[in-house]
């Protein structure tokens, strides 16, 4: 890239910050600049231990009998720096071929809990952890055993994530095989880096050129490939980010996604990169100036070559190209079913999730439990902050859903703080749909934890400027 291009970025991109410093000081960003991704509503941190039995009281399983799916897998080569997700790293063959068991053992449950011969996704996403790490003949009869429970027929998209180690050699090539003969379709490839210092220090098992290699070879299977950063790493400069993100997008992609690290876990498991900050490590990470300017910096990038967000943090150069699993799960606000450890249910009126224990995780399936141990059924309230939480950070609010879904009209409640984020240019409303700005959308997480309850707030109070952005303020709801 010529300096003076360059130059161009930086500058815009500070630009950027200077609006952020802006908000910041209006009390809607933290006073750290530190900040939680709205995944989930309520925060997953804040599910109470439950029974089973009387969590699952009273649900109904969708009249169309339709789900999406999430299995989880929890195997990796090698924990990365900033992974918070608890698994076991290496070979372990045997723990690798007890835990399919179980999860079988667990799909079987649950088709009988519920009285039903097959699931039936509309999509399904296999995540981890690396379940592509699982030796080629078990990877197969994972796969064969979700044949046997699942009901394809009306699956738009069959999605994987996975890293790069997974596909290539002749293991690899085996794993391709595999997952195109059983009909998967869309593969998120966590690249994180093209920069084989970051992926040093990010603890990651392959360099720059395997990472690019295992791309092509996706490709060639004719899989529909989405690849993945993460911003704000040790290690990452504006310098080397620049460089990162210029060879990405000379990839032949369709989805690019761009995600900022997060040092604090907004789950349960605290991971290496938590202990690192409050190390030494410390001053190896970008602040929050710096990352700020690195996500800027990408989106230009990004947008020059024809990259435009579909979802929140990822893009496309096709609006029609995104994950199902997302849009389903975020945006629809369909009832989707998780299996496997710290694997999560978000259904239409409650969220579970799973022991994040392998021991606890056999042991409640030895006892003929679903090993569920949290969970939470949602008040009408927080129904209703859901509703305009996950759709809001993910794409838009559409007012005729929010109502068939909540029963309350949009422009019935908090009116004062919708109007305060319409002022200081952080969403717009066309009348039929709410959606971020521009400006909204760079800062998505916290525009949208404006309307969590107080009880769910990500930070106290005091860790917020006193200003009118405030997400405390104005945000009594009386329904």
């Amino acid at each position: 890239m010529q300096q003076s291009r360059k130059n161009e970025l930086i500058q815009h991109a500070e630009e950027q910050f200077r609006r952020i410093e802006k908000l910041q000081a209006l009390g809607l960003i933290c006073s750290d600049g530190d900040f939680v991704p709205s995944v989930h509503y309520p925060p997953i941190t804040e599910y109470p231990d439950c029974d089973v039995e009387e969590y699952l009281a009273g649900y109904e399983y969708p009249a169309d009998g339709f789900m999406d799916l999430y299995v989880h897998v929890p195997f990796c080569i090698r924990h990365c720096l900033y992974c918070h997700y608890p698994g076991m790293v290496g070979e372990c063959k045997e723990e690798k071929e007890k835990y399919i068991g179980y999860l079988f053992r667990e799909i079987d449950m649950y088709l009988r809990r519920f009285g039903i011969e097959r699931i039936k996704p509309r999509s399904i996403l296999l995540g981890g952890g690396t379940p592509s790490y699982l030796p080629p003949a078990l990877f197969e009869r994972f796969l064969d055993g979700l044949d046997q429970r699942l009901d394809y027929s009306g699956c738009k998209q069959y999605n994987i994530d996975l890293d790069p180690n997974s596909l290539l050699g002749e293991d690899g090539a085996r794993r391709l095989e595999s997952m195109k003969n059983h009909g998967l379709t869309r593969l998120t490839i966590g690249l994180q880096s093209l920069d084989d210092q970051v992926l040093r220090i990010m603890n990651r098992p392959h360099n720059a050129a395997m990472a690019v290699e295992s791309v092509y070879r996706a490709l060639e299977y004719g899989f529909d490939v989405n690849i993945e950063f993460i911003y704000g790493h040790p290690g990452e400069t504006i310098d080397n980010w620049i460089e990162v993100i210029e060879k990405a997008v000379e990839l032949p992609m369709a989805e690019i996604q761009i995600y900022r690290l997060k040092v604090q876990a907004y789950g349960d498991y605290q991971g290496a990169i938590n202990r690192y900050a409050r190390g030494t490590g410390a001053k190896d990470i970008p602040d929050f100036r710096t990352t700020m300017m690195m996500k800027q910096i990408a989106i230009d990038i990004l947008n020059e070559h024809g990259f435009n967000e579909s979802l929140r943090r990822v893009y496309t150069k096709n609006k029609k190209v995104f994950s199902h699993y997302a849009y389903n799960q975020c945006c629809s606000l369909y009832d989707q079913v998780g299996f496997g450890m710290t694997g999560f249910s978000s259904y239409h009126d409650r969220f579970d999730i799973n022991s994040m224990y392998f021991d606890e995780y056999y042991r409640m399936i030895d006892e003929g439990h679903l090993p569920i141990t949290r969970g939470y059924v949602r008040p009408l309230e927080e129904q209703i902050r859901q509703a305009i939480v996950l759709p809001l950070k993910n794409r838009s609010v559409i007012k005729a859903d929010f109502f068939k879904r909540t029963g309350v009209q949009f422009d019935s409640i908090l009116q004062k703080k919708t109007q305060m984020l319409k002022d200081y240019g952080l969403i717009e409303d066309n009348g039929r749909v709410v959606r971020l700005t521009e400006l909204g959308g760079f800062v998505a997480d916290e525009v949208c934890e404006e309307y969590n309850s107080n009880a769910f707030k990500p930070f106290p109070r005091e860790r917020y400027a006193d200003g009118p952005l405030h997400p405390y303020l104005d945000n009594e709801m009386n329904v």
